[in-house]
């Protein structure tokens, strides 16, 4: 017997869905047991946010968020850019790989989704 879950962010429109892998699926589920984690997420989902940017929004200390934004990496719900300034200094950057996440849980164990917006409008779809 399957049952799915879906935590959705701003799914309008075309979707590139990428499946994440079994193996990652521990990491991305300890990446979102975490309270202050999807607490980033939500933020970074509003806009990109510098590491400084989350901790202010999110009251959580600067030591703090740089750790949470690298497991948020590593789980693959976060990208990472550069903000391009005037000035010498470009902060990095982080905003939500997804708009859609969607857990399944079937007799082979749990998978994971991503789902993004396609930036075209059209539909894409990928699967890892």
């Amino acid at each position: 017997m399957n049952s799915s879950t879906t935590l959705a962010a701003n799914g309008i429109g075309g979707f590139d869905s990428q499946h994440q892998d079994a193996a990652d699926t521990s990491v991305v589920l300890s990446a979102l047991s975490d309270d202050d984690n999807r607490r980033i997420l939500a933020a970074c989902d509003d806009a990109p946010r510098t590491a400084q940017e989350c901790a202010e929004v999110c009251d959580i200390p600067l030591s703090s968020v740089y750790r949470k934004l690298s497991q948020l990496s590593e789980a693959s719900l976060l990208d990472e850019g550069r903000r391009i300034q005037t000035s010498a200094h470009h902060p990095r950057e982080f905003s939500t790989r997804f708009d859609t996440l969607s857990f399944s849980f079937g007799d082979s164990g749990v998978s994971v989704d991503f789902r993004q917006v396609a930036t075209d409008g059209g539909e894409d779809s990928k699967e890892r």
